[in-house]
């Protein structure tokens, strides 16, 4: 009971800190500050090389944001003659100010342009912004500099003897980490989904007391679907955190892949998508309405909530036995299927493949793919395209920007700092620095400007009150000291206002150790605050500004680049044997784009933003591209399961739909390049989920789909994700050419909540297509996967 107890708290904290990269962090940040204090102290260093050694120590780990551990320990080793450098200059310049503050700007502008090269680029400049705005807060000396650069010395030894040598972390074991992390999530996508199935299941007739449970409470209005969107949107927030999670694998991967983690990134892919669409179809079967008192149903639904709960031991223990042994008295096929409606029998061959993704994926001990057929390299169609050389340009251009941004708003800040206080004017300036850090636009800006002063405002009046309950107990002052920094690195960054509150109680407990605690220096700590962060919000208004809308149209453009990429890697390989293995890959690129965009429409997304029916337009688009980004996953996913050296035998019809949605794309880049100006005369739109979205699409039925009519099908549906985007992006924008294809009425399964977007297309239309392209195939020529497949209804077939 201890044991499993500990497990379920362990796994809380996986879920909760993927990798436990902040639980690292803080711990690191904690236990090297605490050595370098130590060991300063054995040594009898004064107060000044206490106050150097601790905030370089605590430094290291802000600064350091890389995720492989050798990447983190280059930038460690970077950051030591950069700190000593920006340290002895700051203490050089002490005895005249006026240059000390020019060459500061200088030093500000040069650690915002190397920004550029990345994460490790961010954290040198936090190396040599934060030396420097140390010289000037301790008021440091050349007399001083031996004294003050052997504390810098000791912090970096202490905190390289912390990281590597207490509890060593290596790159397989970061991998491992992650790794559990997302079998957490995918334990709680599962358990959700199985939740939502037995609650479908016991709102079709009675329940245990004899009562009536169908669905409708005694005023007559349906309850059943309103608690499935209640579990859908619970739902959808499970399959963010999952995804979230497969994306900091990907780029841990991205850092420095190892041999025999090579395989891990498509069979993850797999695995994800697999678990979405057996949400998509868990949704979609729950909202349909069933008999009433169906036994069949019933039976059906409780066998489909009892296999997706036996999926939930096989990621944990990286063992297939719980599913065998759920399974025994259960075969695939279609003749040993439950008997009950068809949405929900579309379920079980899902569960299927998802069970079958987790045998291949295996434990976190085993490296994936040991076991699977060796594939060939990808190829350098993908690769070979200026992708990677555009994100250089755009950090380029974007961090030369911002260095005149933050410059000018850090001398706004000095010039109005000293006014408030000419020995402290220094926090106004690390306010203003810091509330362009990862942020681009004005409203990015505004928002985390807003945060950090709110944070500040709540820290004092913690910070206050802690002193004055301790009063000058040292102890006990500097425990809280590490504990209020354990909150600051362990918080999440999304959180900002919470990393501002421990921030400044961090330096509220070092203030009463310093003996210089009082309510004027709480106060003038709150009022540099304003004043740097006011100074942050001029200079992104008035210095080359670029407004969210700007921003916000910038990334959606990136992320139709990717995907008209991705798109043309499809039209050039269905009919080359390598190009398949790089989809995965290019679908990676897709959601990264699809974050940045994201994060750069968060300002319109809060829910304090006073312009509500922009607020909804944007999330509209989220919601279209979130679902579009899906389908590409699940291409990408589809086509590295061919096998190496296959040719598609739709190869033609899959050239033909993958020209059609290229030409939705560019058709899709022009209307956006134009900016949203429709945005304003356009209808509100619904506020549905991508998970409720998908859910919604026609159903159309095939019992044996081949991985050829898989990518045929996912890239129509791509096409009509698409041309619902151009309606929303510009009502008055015409659509592209499109010929109609009046679909057949075998697939018309009509859903509670109206059509989908788009007009509805026959899995007899697609079959025909196929047919067409592959008119000598042999009878059982093709392994089938039996599953069930659901398609979006695309615009058209055909031009």
């Amino acid at each position: 009971m201890v044991a499993r107890t500990t497990t379920s708290l362990w796994d809380r904290f996986a879920a909760f800190d993927p990798g436990l990269m902040r639980l690292t962090s803080a711990m690191r940040a904690v236990l090297g500050t605490a050595a370098t204090l130590a060991v300063l102290t054995a040594l009898r260093a004064p107060e000044t090389a206490l106050v150097v050694g601790g905030f370089t120590a605590m430094t290291t780990s802000l600064a350091i944001s890389d995720l492989h551990p050798r990447n983190q320990l280059i930038t460690l080793g970077l950051g030591v003659p950069l700190s000593l450098a920006s340290l002895s200059a700051g203490a050089a310049l002490t005895p005249y100010p006026t240059a000390a503050e020019l060459i500061f700007l200088v030093v500000i502008h040069l650690a915002v342009q190397a920004r550029r090269f990345g994460p490790r680029g961010l954290g040198l400049g936090i190396f040599g912004f934060m030396a420097f705005l140390l010289s000037q807060f301790t008021q440091a000396r050349a007399d001083r500099l031996p004294q003050l650069g052997a504390s810098v010395l000791v912090a970096f030894a202490a905190v390289t003897a912390v990281w590597y040598c207490v509890g060593p972390i290596t790159a397989s074991e970061a991998l491992r980490r992650l790794r559990h992390a997302f079998d957490v999530r995918l334990h709680d996508v599962l358990r959700d989904t199985a939740a939502m199935v037995a609650t479908g299941q016991d709102t079709t007739g009675q329940d245990t007391t004899g009562q009536d449970t169908t669905g409708q409470d005694t005023t007559g209005q349906d309850t059943t679907g309103q608690d499935i969107d209640t579990r859908s949107r619970s739902l959808q927030d499970r399959l963010d955190t999952l995804h979230a999670s497969v994306l900091l694998i990907e780029d841990f991967l991205d850092e420095r892949a190892a041999d025999d983690t090579e395989a891990l990134l498509p069979h993850l892919s797999r695995v994800e998508v697999a678990a979405q669409r057996l949400a998509v179809l868990a949704v979609r079967a729950m909202r349909t309405p069933a008999a009433r008192n169906d036994l069949a149903e019933r039976t059906a639904r409780q066998r489909l909530a009892q296999r997706i709960r036996a999926l939930r031991h096989q990621p944990t223990v990286g063992t297939t036995c719980a599913a065998e042994r759920c399974a025994e008295a259960y075969e695939g096929g279609p003749a040993n299927r439950p008997t009950g409606s068809a949405l929900v029998l579309d379920c079980f061959p899902a569960v299927d493949e998802l069970a079958e993704a987790l045998r291949v994926l295996g434990p976190r001990d085993r490296p994936a793919g040991r076991r699977t057929p060796p594939r060939k390299h990808a190829s350098p169609t993908f690769e070979a395209l200026p992708h990677r050389d555009t994100d250089t340009e755009n950090l380029k251009r974007r961090a030369t920007r911002q260095a005149f941004q933050v410059t000018a708003a850090s001398a706004l800040a000095i010039a109005g700092g000293h006014l408030l206080s000419p020995h402290l004017w220094y926090w106004a300036v690390a306010a203003a620095w810091v509330v362009f850090i990862k942020n681009e636009s004005t409203g990015e800006v505004l928002l985390q400007s807003l945060r950090r002063l709110a944070g500040t405002v709540l820290g004092v009046v913690f910070g206050y009150g802690l002193a004055a309950l301790v009063g000058g107990d040292g102890p006990v002052l500097l425990v809280l000291l590490l504990l209020c920094m354990f909150g600051m690195f362990y918080t999440p960054s999304h959180a900002y206002w919470a990393v501002t509150f421990f921030i400044t109680g961090t330096l509220g407990m070092l203030l009463a150790l310093m003996d210089t605690f009082s309510t004027h220096v709480l106060l003038l700590r709150v009022q540099e605050t304003a004043l740097g962060v006011s100074c942050g919000i001029l200079a992104a208004v008035l210095v080359l500004p670029t407004t969210v809308r700007r921003a916000s149209d910038e990334e959606l453009v990136g992320f139709l680049r990717v995907l008209d990429r991705l798109l043309r890697t499809v039209a050039a390989g269905s009919t080359n044997t390598e190009a398949p293995t790089s989809w995965v890959r290019a679908a990676h690129d897709l959601d990264q784009a699809l974050e940045s965009f994201r994060k750069a429409c968060l300002p319109l997304t809060h829910p304090l933003t006073p312009q509500r029916r922009r607020r909804h337009h944007v999330r509209h688009l989220l919601e279209l591209l979130e679902a579009g980004a899906y389908h590409a996953r699940s291409l990408a996913a589809t086509a590295e399961r061919l096998p190496a050296g296959h040719v598609p035998e739709c190869a033609t019809s899959l050239t033909a739909a993958a020209e059609r949605a290229h030409e939705t794309v560019t058709h899709l880049i022009r209307v956006a390049g134009h900016g949203p100006g429709a945005a304003s005369h356009m209808a509100r739109p619904p506020a549905v989920r991508a998970l409720s979205r998908l859910s919604e699409e026609q159903r159309v039925h095939r019992n044996w789909p081949s991985p050829e009519h898989r990518l045929l099908l996912h890239i129509d549906r791509l096409d009509a994700t698409l041309t619902a985007l151009v309606r929303a992006l510009d009502p008055l924008a015409p659509d592209p050419d499109r010929t109609t294809v009046v679909p057949s009425e075998r697939a018309d399964i009509p859903l509670p909540h109206g059509p989908a977007q788009a007009a509805a297309v026959s899995c007899a239309v697609l079959t025909d297509r196929c047919e067409r392209a592959e008119p000598d195939r042999p009878s059982g020529g093709q392994v089938p996967l039996n599953v069930t497949e659901t398609v979006s209804p695309p615009p058209c077939l055909g031009r």
